[in-house]
């Protein structure tokens, strides 16, 4: 018999390689690991990547404020609400659920895709949505 595969470990990866143009064009500076999953912070913004195993498994994509002394602020919202809030296109688009390892990728590259979509239109100030 094979080994499982660690999937968080091997979501952080392939979050770290999607999510580059983070920390190559948009100014963050290089992930942290959170415990579940990674934050790439720089002066104004942070973006929380999570990865939920389980029976249930799941990703999501926050997008928080950072206060002035670096500590991560009151205002977040979840990519999914600022995605159709924004007028980017539908929910469906940020899909959450990860049944197997396939979609689990697969998500990482789709949220990447609408963070990239939605962070002009917030130019560092998280919008109501």
């Amino acid at each position: 018999m094979g080994k499982r595969p660690d999937l968080p470990k091997e979501f952080r990866s392939e979050a770290r390689t999607a999510f580059a143009y983070l920390t190559e064009t948009e100014g963050f500076a290089e992930p942290e690991d959170d415990g579940l999953g990674l934050v790439f912070r720089r002066g104004d913004l942070a973006v929380r990547l999570w990865y939920f195993a389980g029976r249930e498994s799941s990703m999501v994509t926050g997008v928080l404020s950072v206060d002035p002394d670096g500590t991560l602020g009151r205002r977040d919202v979840w990519l999914e609400d600022l995605y159709t809030g924004l007028g980017c296109g539908p929910a469906q688009d940020v899909p959450v659920s990860t049944p197997t390892r396939r979609a689990m990728l697969k998500r990482v590259h789709e949220h990447a895709a609408a963070l990239r979509r939605v962070l002009p239109l917030i130019d560092g100030e998280i919008p109501e949505v």
